[in-house]
């Protein structure tokens, strides 16, 4: 995929003006290394649309080092002229969302396969916890398992062990069927699997607006916007509490031998500040 793109854009390059803006619809690969094919980087963007894209208003808008301030706001200008969100996000492995949701899917698994609780309990859970309609197995028999899978494998491959597939979520992969999610949820085990997965949502996010990946708000609005969640990581940090998200946090960090993230440990149990609303000022307009 990724030669089959830099031969199509390396091709448009010797076509179209000087002043024509690429952007690739992407997930998972490098907006620089797609730039290299043409003779214009400062004007080569990423645009991740989010699935249904007729029905997800989220969009993924990826600069890189070197973009042109006037491509990057023509971009988020066609961006908001389609009705869509525009979250501006670092070039990294799994730029904002899927560096926290890839993760929430392969934490399913790995508790699926430690008989933390079955399919049918960690989907009800997460449900509950996330206010959303389909759990992690029934979200990936609707999109496929083997792009979780394939999703997993990337963000292993940059990021170390932690994002790496879990075990059963490659056999299943290997077997080519969806998950089998049957059975009636066990409420009792609802609290352990809403731990675990905020515990590594909150641990990753963290980390991300750390590393300057994300803001926290856009970090926020890629987990409402594009995966319909109740709330996003900070917000759902603030609601609980920072002592009870931490509390989380360490629990994942010592199951995955993880380092717990300074931004959390800096807070000291105060709230994030979280500003959704943006106050410019120009000649004495606001």
């Amino acid at each position: 995929l990724e030669r089959a793109k830099k031969e199509l854009f390396s091709r448009l390059d010797a076509i179209v003006g000087p002043q024509a803006v690429f952007a690739s619809n992407t997930s998972s690969l490098s907006v620089a290394e797609l730039a290299r094919s043409t003779r214009r980087p400062a004007r080569f963007l990423g645009m991740h649309f989010f699935f249904h894209p007729v029905k997800n208003r989220l969009v993924e808008v990826v600069p890189i080092a070197g973009t042109d301030p006037a491509a990057l706001a023509a971009v988020l200008a066609f961006a908001r002229a389609a009705g869509k969100t525009p979250i501006e996000v670092r070039d990294c492995p799994g730029f904002a969302v899927n560096r926290f949701f890839v993760p929430w899917l392969n934490e399913a698994v790995r508790m699926l396969a430690d008989d933390t609780a079955d399919m049918a309990t960690i989907d009800a859970a997460a449900e509950r916890a996330f206010g959303i309609g389909l759990g992690p197995f029934a979200l990936m028999n609707a999109t496929g398992v083997p792009i979780a899978c394939h999703a997993a494998e990337g963000l292993g491959r940059a990021l170390g062990a932690f994002y790496a597939p879990a075990a059963l979520l490659r056999e299943q992969t290997g077997a080519k069927a969806p998950w089998a999610v049957a059975g009636e949820p066990q409420a009792a085990r609802f609290a352990a699997v809403s731990e675990r997965l905020w515990g590594v949502v909150f641990w990753v996010a963290a980390g991300l607006a750390e590393e300057g990946g994300a803001t926290r708000e856009d970090i926020d609005r890629g987990a409402r916007i594009g995966l319909r969640w109740e709330r996003g990581p900070f917000e759902e940090m603030n609601r609980i509490g920072l002592e009870a998200a931490a509390a989380c946090v360490s629990k994942a960090c010592e199951r995955h031998s993880l380092r717990f993230p300074a931004g959390i440990r800096e807070r000291a149990g105060r709230p994030w500040e979280l500003r959704y609303v943006e106050l410019l000022k120009e000649d004495g307009v606001a």
